[in-house]
């Protein structure tokens, strides 16, 4: 992977419009900028969004017809001199407050219209992604917070209806910090949060939870508030704090049980915290989160188990602690990783 790419992993559309390197590209395209460019929305596939904003932005301003005034030059430096005599003495001085004045009103200009086209562009459809191995935070027009896990997505319609409810759609895992909107006594339609995953809808509103989808399974574990849990067919459960709901979208079974809630949310501490877990539980973690295959060569191994806490720095942290704990060997290979016993 090209190093400058980290360069531009976090950035905007407003941050890619401000870049000189990304501009020129535009306005004066070459196949090895166009190469550079399709290389990094190839490795993060989100900027993609970000980068045609801003290639839309910069043409726009560039169509833009230069202002023509009706009065003369000539005729508004007289004007000038007249209104401000103490300058007329002084050409120089002059000479620069009236550049400082043109730059100024450029400036201006142009930040106006990119502000313009920022809050148009943030109507319709928003998402976000995050890779393998990666966390990303997204903060709603509602001010409520999402964490997105490795590859996760999350999308939304950003002009909210007042009328309507707040609704989002995910895949993979997050956690949610739901801003609440409603007034004491007054609770309205468009108080409600819903998130969509897999055949559930989860209806809220100032709450904290996580929601893990992976496999056709999905669990929800909620920290704070409450949760309403309903599908198409019929199900209708609601949740209390310190309670984990776990649905099977194939069999269609799902149950409600308390657990304490520490393991959930583990991943936002960059730990995985692991009671009594099989190794085909972090087979199922190295695959989602991280993007590997793994290749198992003695299927008793399956048998073992692991309590304790794992650092999720990187993934020769896990392989670390899952080779030394269960006395198994490891062997890295690109994205492939090879169990055996000893």
């Amino acid at each position: 992977m090209n190093p400058t790419f980290v360069t531009y992993k976090d950035f905007k559309a407003v941050d890619f419009f401000q870049d000189p390197a990304f501009a020129t590209a535009v306005l004066s395209p070459q196949v090895e900028d166009d190469r550079f460019w399709e290389d990094l929305a190839g490795v993060y596939p989100y900027l993609r969004v970000e980068m045609d904003a801003a290639r839309s932005w910069i043409l726009l301003v560039r169509q833009q017809p230069v202002y023509q005034g009706k009065t003369s030059s000539a005729m508004r430096w007289e004007r000038i001199q007249d209104r401000l005599p103490v300058y007329a003495r002084q050409q120089n001085r002059a000479v620069r407050i009236k550049r400082l004045t043109t730059w100024s009103a450029r400036i201006a200009a142009l930040f106006l219209a990119v502000l313009f086209i920022y809050e148009v562009s943030q109507f319709g459809t928003k998402s976000a992604n995050t890779n393998f191995g990666e966390r990303r935070e997204v903060l709603l027009p509602d001010e409520s917070k999402i964490n997105l896990n490795s590859n996760s997505s999350l999308s939304y319609v950003r002009d909210w209806k007042s009328d309507k409810p707040r609704e989002v759609w995910m895949n993979g895992e997050a956690m949610f910090e739901v801003k609440h909107t409603a007034i004491l006594n007054r609770l309205r339609e468009s108080d409600h949060f819903i998130v969509h995953v897999g055949d559930l809808a989860l209806t809220v509103l100032g709450t904290k939870f996580n929601v893990k989808e992976r496999r056709g399974r999905i669990e929800v574990s909620l920290f704070e508030g409450s949760v309403r849990i309903t599908t198409a067919d019929g199900l209708d459960k609601v949740m209390t704090p310190g309670e984990v709901f776990i649905y099977d979208q194939e069999e269609k079974t799902d149950q409600l049980v308390k657990q304490h809630l520490s393991k959930a949310g583990s991943w936002m501490r960059g730990e995985l915290e692991m009671e009594h877990a099989s190794l085909s539980n972090l087979i199922e973690v190295l695959e989602d989160n991280y993007g590997y295959q793994v290749v198992l060569e003695d299927s008793s191994l399956l048998e073992k188990h692991l309590t304790g806490v794992i650092p999720l720095k990187s993934i020769d942290d896990i392989l670390f602690v899952v080779k030394h704990t269960m006395n198994v060997n490891i062997q890295k290979n690109n994205k492939q990783i090879t169990i055996n016993s000893n």
